[in-house]
């Protein structure tokens, strides 16, 4: 870029801020105004209440909440503003629109710049934004009310903009060789996953502006940034539908780490941040009275650490498994009987007569539901007030020979197809159960719909099975799903997909995507990573780092060899560094023997990271991601079968990985 286009962009920089301090301004002096108009109409209505009829004071209080909505309208526009001064834009889209035959200067930045009815900065979710995202130099077209627009593009820019100054400038065509997507790349990892709107990629943005498929499955490689796309895609679904709020989606968790790790990614795009849950945080409220509910990450430490029935508990998460469930609620329902007739007002009604209704005209519903609708035909039949019916349901529990407690039901069938029959240890229920003692309760009690979900998003959907899917299909009957995942991340030792493409049985004429580059890792440590799982379609993005993967043979001071690993990295400006250990048991024992304070040590699923050097086991390491990773495995407990947990734990490093004593029973398979 030459000296005179330079002053260009300068100058322009400084008319949108200056823009932006106007509008700053005049927001400024209307929200003055209309806080003092609230407070005094609340004033004027606490003070004169009683002049008013109750429907005068409703009709007041709903105009002055209208005035309070408008307002905080106002003051989040305000935030917005006041954030965009530092970095107005990012990009720049120069357009040759050929409708209007009018060269159209694009800038596109993190929030609308609009006065007057002109744009200066256009939100990077607008449809003429995606300009930017999806082609390069030449023939290209955007979506706007009117129709499909077409052009050329003759030039595309990306701007560095830091408090509010110009520091770099430079045209480009985004490849993925790019200079400005290697510099963020190469920077620092933080404590929290940040933003990726000025490098969103191609494919990514298909998954983030995908409006037309209800059902959204993405296979996405380690360091694919899926799971930041997933949260981009509820930014712009938030943006592009009005009526679509922080209320409406549900994000599903694999852990409390991993929940607190993306939360800021929303707010800095200017949006709330969403409902989010685990999925045994999620099942707790048909779970009662039990509140000890094991989590994915103990069921993890579990059965990587103790000794646990292998058998038993593949058979709990086996697809066969609620089926075989099913087929024991069918002959129980065949066997039970209202073991007394139930007399009321000199009618009797037979037992046999109630056992018909129960399995034959009302069978779709729960078993409460069942009983409740009898009751209500006993009522209608004797002419008795309705408000009769739940005292009669009462007795029919009573007469019913079937078991109605979800908890002895499900130990009633575990017993009889041979498995133990306890459904918690140490007054914890046990993961594996939680399905069975779900679907057992759904059989019961009926299954809740929560028709006020509209988007649902499920990360690392290879860890659930196709029984907690086909759940969540049925409880969110309303809403849309993206589901990212990665097989080969799958580190649930008794469950995994073939292929993500799976989930199609479950959710029909889903649109299936592939994320195969790779944005975390350098180009040496992917190579790394690939041959842990002899696969080579994994692309790294991220220029050689000339960084080595180094590997450490065991030695007789582990600890001062752990020390001198840190010591290089930090003399490499590697600052955030994670220590992974497989077993949460094997970082405890690491951590007392480091003892240093500098050192943090995460086992826990709602551990907060807070320090730059952490020891953290393998399974609640993923999702995150850190500059340099030490994979300590002493003693060496890795199993052969544990190809991809190792993998999950080695794609956890950005710029440096060492490994301090290599798992011997992998490597014996390559």
């Amino acid at each position: 870029m030459n000296n005179e286009e330079l002053e260009k962009e300068k100058s322009y920089l400084s008319k949108v801020k200056d823009i932006i301090n106007e509008l700053i301004g005049e927001m400024d002096d209307n929200i003055k105004v209309q806080k003092d108009s609230i407070d005094k109409e609340k004033r004027f209505l606490w003070e004169n209440m009683t002049d008013y009829t109750d429907e005068e004071l409703i009709i007041s209080m709903n105009e002055v909440d209208l005035k309070t909505n408008l307002a905080n309208n106002n003051i989040e526009k305000f935030n917005k503003l006041s954030n965009a001064l530092n970095n107005p834009y990012f990009a720049k889209v120069v357009f040759h629109d050929l409708e209007f035959d009018e060269i159209l200067n694009i800038y596109i930045g993190l929030f609308n710049v609009e006065k007057d009815f002109e744009n200066y900065v256009f939100d990077w979710r607008a449809p003429i934004s995606s300009l930017f995202y999806n082609y390069e130099l030449g023939e290209a077209s955007y979506e706007a009310p009117i129709g499909e627009i077409k052009g050329n593009i003759i030039s595309k820019m990306q701007f560095k903009i830091k408090d509010g100054n110009l520091k770099r400038c430079f045209n480009s065509d985004l490849n993925i060789d790019d200079d400005f997507l290697q510099e963020i790349l190469a920077r620092a990892a933080t404590d929290k996953m940040k933003n990726i709107v000025s490098t969103i990629q191609r494919e990514q943005n298909e998954v983030i502006r995908n409006l037309k498929d209800k059902y959204l499955v993405v296979q996405g490689a380690a360091g694919s940034g899926k799971t930041s796309v997933a949260l981009h895609r509820i930014a712009y679904l938030m943006y592009k539908y009005k009526d679509l709020n922080s209320n409406n989606i549900l994000i599903f968790s694999p852990n409390d780490v991993f929940s607190d790790y993306i939360s800021s990614v929303l707010p800095e795009l200017g949006e709330e941040n969403v409902l989010t849950t685990t999925f045994s945080d999620f099942s707790k409220s048909f779970l009662k009275p039990h509140k000890n509910i094991e989590n994915f990450t103990e069921f993890l430490e579990k059965v990587y650490s103790e000794f646990v029935d292998n058998e038993v508990i593949n058979k709990k998460m086996s697809n066969t498994f609620i089926k075989e469930l099913e087929e024991f609620f069918e002959k129980k329902e065949e066997e039970a009987v209202f073991e007394k007739d139930f007399l009321l007002n000199g009618t009797i009604f037979s037992g046999y007569m109630m056992k018909e209704l129960f399995i034959g005209k009302y069978k779709k519903f729960s078993y409460m539901e069942r009983l409740d609708l009898i009751a209500e035909d006993i009522c209608i039949y004797t002419k008795i007030n309705l408000n009769k019916k739940n005292k009669i349901k009462n007795d029919l529990i009573e007469f019913l020979s079937l078991n109605l407690n979800q908890f002895k039901l499900y130990e009633e069938f575990l017993d009889s197809i041979g498995m133990n029959n306890k459904t918690s240890k140490n007054n914890k229920v046990e993961y594996e159960d939680i399905m069975g003692l779900i679907y057992c309760y759904f059989k019961i009690n009926g299954c809740p719909s929560y028709h006020n979900i509209k988007q649902v998003v499920i990360d690392e959907a290879q860890d659930y099975t196709d029984s907690q899917m086909e759940l969540f299909k049925k409880m969110f009957p309303n809403a849309k799903f993206t589901i990212l995942g990665d097989i080969n991340q799958t580190i649930n030792p008794f469950y995994k997909y073939e292929t993500m493409q799976n989930l199609e049985k479950i959710f029909e004429q889903a649109k299936y995507i592939e994320l195969k580059k790779a944005y975390r890792s350098s180009a040496e440590i992917i190579d790394y990573t690939n041959k842990i799982l002899d696969i080579s379609n994994i692309i790294a993005v991220r220029k050689e780092m000339n960084y080595p993967v180094d590997i450490y043979n065991k030695d007789n001071n582990p600890k001062e060899k752990i020390f001198n690993i840190i010591d290089k990295m930090k003399n490499n400006n590697i600052n955030k560094i994670a220590i992974i250990t497989r077993s949460s048991s094997e970082a405890q024992e690491l951590y007392k023997s480091l003892n240093c304070e500098d050192i943090q040590l995460v086992i826990n699923s709602f551990d907060i990271i807070q320090n730059n050097i952490i020891i953290i086991p393998s399974y609640l390491s993923k999702g995150l991601e850190f500059e340099g990773v030490i994979v300590y495995n002493e003693p060496d407990t890795y199993e052969s079968n544990e190809s991809n947990l190792y993998y999950v734990v080695c794609s956890r490093a950005q710029h440096m990985l060492s490994i301090y004593n290599e798992p011997v029973k992998i490597l014996k398979k390559k």
